[in-house]
């Protein structure tokens, strides 16, 4: 039987064969093959630039070994010419091309001519070194086209492609050649053969590999995504980045002056019982979406819905200075409220609001169905404010009047008794200032 493990793998093992063309290696969409290629060239031009050095200092290296085997001054003269006047200095312009937007974006095929014309100039150049054997000249062929699938990492049909010149330069010569006795004919033959066959096979599974591999990086970038995502619906954007970083620590913060709000629906229990499950959702769904909107404009951040009362703050997790005036021109916008949001019966929704400001401690707590939520003194408060207050009203804490008091309008003062607390002078929003609509309204005129 298969394991539930094994399941789940199947069906991402079929979509990259689908999403794979068995022989081409290359992918279905267009879009997902343009990122793919993007994403080789960033992570591969190391490669290149490494297998520029790499042959520069084989061709040096190889050069003054070989010298003393070269036995006659033709032969030194050729060498000379070619090593250090052709086949370095094609290097090391690679190497310096490799850092240009062109190279970047035509890496392959850049590196692919340099290589297919590397190798039909070691082919003219190896058979004119008559005082080496003839392994030398099929041995440097083998040599240039493993540069190709080890260190270049060229694509597998720019490798077979390579394999095949390489084969079709030097087997008619080996088996036309005088010098070249029988048994070095087979022998060429059949290591180019085999090593073409053996690096082209390297070549196609280092290619379908990184294809694959690229395939799930994909998959689990778009996961990561999918959870931030649920994860900012949960949680601040602020918090989620401090979970990330506090490898598992349980997160709490002191805020010494933020601003909370409390709004409740009123009669919300008759309503529901009056209205079908369906319909009675969908109105307080509409009015808390009103709500979000609300808040996002200010600046707010919700903390959470329990039952028909909504919960948001300014001024956490990300200290605010205008944090009164931020939920003070929330609450002007619920006073002022459209028209559109009503109960299933046609009524229009009337809500009670409560605000107070000052120190709170907020944090994330719990391990299942974890939420950011905000303690305190304050937080108590507006939650009892909104109890007290009655519909349509809204009632303020006087610390969050305090620098408010020429810009909106306020009842006078009055005691009330705050369960908890005792007598707490609040103030009931009455709207913004006159005078200060006399000015939008002048200034939207002009």
């Amino acid at each position: 039987m298969i394991d539930d493990a094994q399941r789940r793998n199947q069906p991402t093992q079929r979509s990259v064969r689908q999403r794979l063309a068995s022989l081409r290696l290359r992918f279905a969409d267009r879009a997902l093959e343009a990122a793919f290629r993007e994403d080789r060239a960033v992570h591969n031009i190391g490669n290149v630039r490494f297998g520029f050095v790499v042959g520069t200092g084989l061709w040096i290296g190889w050069g003054i070994l070989l010298r003393r085997y070269m036995l006659s001054t033709h032969d030194l003269d050729l060498d000379a010419r070619f090593r250090f006047g052709l086949f370095i200095p094609t290097l090391i312009v690679g190497f310096a091309l490799s850092y240009t937007r062109v190279f970047r974006r035509y890496w392959e095929w850049i590196s692919f001519v340099t290589v297919v014309a590397t190798l039909v100039v070691w082919f003219f150049y190896s058979t004119k070194i008559l005082t080496l054997p003839a392994e030398y000249g099929y041995v440097g062929v083998i040599l240039i086209t493993a540069f190709t699938y080890t260190l270049l990492r060229l694509r597998f049909i720019q490798v077979v492609m390579t394999s095949l010149v390489g084969i079709a330069l030097y087997v008619p010569y080996a088996f036309t050649a005088r010098y070249i006795v029988d048994v070095s004919e087979v022998l060429a033959t059949l290591y180019l053969v085999s090593f073409a066959m053996l690096g082209s096979l390297a070549a196609y599974w280092f290619e379908r590999f990184a294809r694959e591999l690229f395939l799930r990086q994909r998959e689990l970038d778009q996961e990561r995504t999918r959870s931030d995502m649920l994860l900012l619906n949960i949680l601040p954007q602020a918090v989620v980045e401090q979970l990330k970083s506090s490898s598992g620590e349980r997160i709490a913060q002191a805020f010494d002056d933020v601003s909370v709000i409390f709004v409740d629906a009123v009669g919300s229990t008759e309503q529901a019982a009056a209205s079908s499950p369906e319909a009675f959702a969908d109105s307080l769904d509409a009015l808390f979406r009103w709500f979000d909107q609300i808040c996002e404009r200010h600046g707010l951040e919700k903390i959470k819905t329990v039952g028909d009362a909504y919960m948001a703050v300014a001024g956490a997790p990300v200290p605010m200075a205008n944090h009164a005036e931020a939920v003070i021109g929330m609450a002007v916008e619920i006073l002022e409220g459209p028209e559109t949001v009503r109960w299933p019966s046609g009524d229009p929704i009337r809500v009670r609001t409560g605000i107070a400001s000052g120190p709170v401690v907020a944090g994330v707590i719990g391990v299942k169905k974890f939420a950011y939520d905000v303690w305190g003194d304050t937080a108590n408060l507006a939650s009892r404010l909104q109890e007290a207050s009655e519909a349509d009203q809204v009632l303020v804490s006087q610390w969050t009047t305090t620098d408010l008091l020429d810009r909106y309008e306020f009842g006078p003062v009055q005691m009330l008794d705050v369960r908890g607390r005792g007598a707490t002078p609040v103030r009931a929003l009455l709207g913004r200032h006159a005078s200060r609509n006399e000015t939008s309204v002048e200034l939207e005129s002009s």
